[in-house]
């Protein structure tokens, strides 16, 4: 059964419930977790949701990272079913649609043009802590996979000193001269870039999918 797709008011929960987290935990926001989620999406191995889910109530994984009942099992569905919602649109094929928060000035006002591109940085922040952990993605020798990612680690908080051996490599391949006008122009390029990855690591489930969907055929007998 398909998930129902999250609406603007259960996104805004979402955010709120990681927001609530108590310190000393460093929960991730809702931008970084769809980063964090698409890249799981895209492994054909991913780990287990044992081992990648508490890392969203704290980027430490740190045990007692969590909210009161009943509202730890609410944000847990919220995570579940927005990580189902991006992996049926990566498996039809289909646009992401990535939850980003809009960059603003010093003022608190949206900006705009190429400076708006930088709202784009969490999720590529939370897409490259999943492959840090499980590097799956990162050792695919496919270069459409490689050139893909590069399209998306571009705009990562980078700190090289703290890359491993196959993020660095990646980040040493991006190329800062390609831009992009306006925030739109770069959303669409990090989609297409998230299904070109898909069509190689989850090729085998796109078509199945597509298999599923295709229509019977009805014949006479």
């Amino acid at each position: 059964m398909a998930l129902a797709t999250l609406s603007l008011d259960e996104i805004d929960r979402l955010g709120e419930l990681l927001a609530k987290i108590p310190e000393p935990f460093i929960p991730m926001e809702a931008d970084m977790l769809d980063g964090y989620l698409t890249a799981l999406a895209l492994m054909k191995n991913p780990p287990e949701q044992q081992d990648w889910m508490p890392l969203i109530f704290d980027m430490e994984g740190r045990e007692r990272a969590h909210l009161k009942e009943p509202e730890q099992s609410e944000l847990r569905k919220l995570i579940l079913r927005r990580g189902g919602q991006l992996e049926a649109a990566i498996l039809n094929e289909k646009p992401i649609d990535p939850i980003i928060y809009e960059a603003e000035d010093d003022e608190g006002n949206p900006v705009d043009g190429p400076e708006s591109i930088e709202a784009l940085s969490s999720f590529s922040n939370g897409f490259s802590a999943a492959c840090s952990m499980w590097p799956e993605l990162l050792k695919n020798q496919s270069k459409a996979v490689q050139a893909a990612l590069v399209g998306i680690l571009r705009y990562e908080t980078k700190d090289e000193e703290d890359a491993d051996e196959e993020t660095h490599s990646i980040l040493s391949d991006i190329d800062e001269s390609v831009a992009f006008l306006n925030l739109d122009e770069a959303v669409a390029d990090l989609e297409a870039c998230v299904q070109e990855i898909a069509e190689v690591t989850r090729a085998e489930d796109i078509a199945a999918q597509q298999k599923q969907q295709r229509p019977r055929s009805n014949k006479r007998r």
